[in-house]
């Protein structure tokens, strides 16, 4: 199940980055960007509305946790940024490496107290997608 929804959103991931390749192509980089987190609030507030549910900020809960949206706007200038030298598939395969070696990172030294160990086929693994990445570029 969680396989499952997993390629899907990387359906939508690669979707998503052509879209607003595409945008950013038409107009511009950071207009590009405020149409595309406008649009984003557009639809969370309608979803919001619909189902009828409260936003309750929680006091206790780290500062921390909310710069996921500072993240998603730098995400988004970085990608629309290299889209046209790039190309969606390579973007998407050094994004998806630099994600998986922050993980790394995050879980060796326990951040967000999540204990996952680090073994040998997590090494080898970065190992092959970045030599994938490598022929990719080449190629």
């Amino acid at each position: 199940m969680y396989y499952s929804v997993a390629i899907i959103i990387g359906f939508i991931i690669s979707t998503m980055t052509a879209m607003n390749g595409g945008l950013s192509n038409a107009y511009s980089l950071y207009p590009s960007s405020i149409i595309v987190h406008i649009l984003a609030l557009i639809i969370l507030t309608i979803i919001l509305i619909v189902r009828r549910d409260n936003i309750i900020i929680k006091e206790k809960l780290s500062f921390i946790y909310f710069l996921g949206g500072a993240l998603g706007v730098l995400t988004l200038l970085f990608s629309n940024y290299a889209y046209p030298y790039l190309g969606v598939s390579v973007l998407l395969a050094l994004c998806l490496l630099g994600q998986s070696l922050t993980s790394l990172v995050l879980d060796m030294f326990h951040v967000f107290n999540h204990n996952q160990k680090i073994n040998c086929r997590t090494i080898i693994g970065i190992v092959i997608v970045t030599i994938g990445i490598v022929v990719m570029i080449i190629m």
